[in-house]
């Protein structure tokens, strides 16, 4: 997986508004000391590989804001949930085209021994959607690079455009800060406008904690007021859980 997977899937994500993929692994120790003669230089260790039953088990304690359930899923083959997204990036025409580019590179990327789980809440009255996933099984390091350089892929696909079977759709794309506490977490607000003129927000968040890759949407009409208190609400309880 090279720097870029992460933020090929967060493009990947708001152009399907909110799917997610790609994942870090549980909780590290720290390297043990040198002899005393030699420089010491830390040594990564292998982080825990979390099965997708104990991630499904943390993301079954995470609640809304409103204290409700989500509809909590298990993912065994991140691999297989990846090949429709690409799939589905190939019959769009995307602009500016390297924001397609960078969507189809995170889509293709091999995720295989990976995990994860997601947990989702539905709001019929009001259309919103929120939503939690944890992924684990790819170095945390890696994971930990992707989310330091998203920041100008952010601003490179800050404004774009979506064509898909003759409907075209408009995106912009902010960075957006204070989405829940976790520290280095990477937030994102997309407004989508369709030929209509209805427009829909979706708030982003992603952040790295003990190698977990934990990522959080909310979107709806009220998504760019509600979202990112709504979003960071799940991104500080499945932080809290991840150890």
């Amino acid at each position: 997986m090279n720097k870029n997977t992460l933020r090929g899937f967060a493009v990947s994500g708001l152009l399907v508004m909110g799917l997610t993929a790609c994942g870090g692994s549980g909780s590290s120790t720290d390297a043990g000391p040198a002899p005393a003669n030699e420089t010491s230089t830390p040594t990564p260790t292998a982080a825990k590989q979390y099965t997708s039953a104990e991630l499904t088990d943390l993301v079954k304690q995470i609640k809304p804001a409103d204290g409700s359930e989500l509809t909590v899923t298990a993912i065994d083959d991140l691999a297989a949930q990846a090949n429709p997204l690409k799939e589905l990036m190939g019959s769009m025409n995307i602009e500016p085209a390297e924001c397609k580019d960078l969507a189809m590179s995170g889509a293709s990327q091999s995720i295989e021994g990976s995990t994860g789980a997601t947990g989702a809440k539905v709001d019929t009255a009001t259309g919103s959607v929120s939503s939690v996933a944890l992924v684990s099984g790819v170095p945390a390091e890696t994971l930990q690079k992707s989310l330091e350089g998203s920041e100008s892929q952010i601003t490179t696909c800050s404004s774009m455009k979506m064509t898909m079977g003759g409907t075209a759709l408009s995106m912009k794309t902010e960075k957006l800060d204070g989405v829940g506490s976790v520290p280095g977490t990477v937030g994102l607000k997309t407004t989508m406008t369709l030929p209509g003129g209805q427009a829909q927000s979706t708030v982003m968040a992603f952040a790295v904690k003990g190698g977990v890759l934990i990522s959080a949407t909310a979107s709806g009409q009220d998504g760019g007021t509600d979202g990112a208190a709504e979003a960071g609400t799940l991104m500080d309880q499945a932080a809290a859980l991840v150890k």
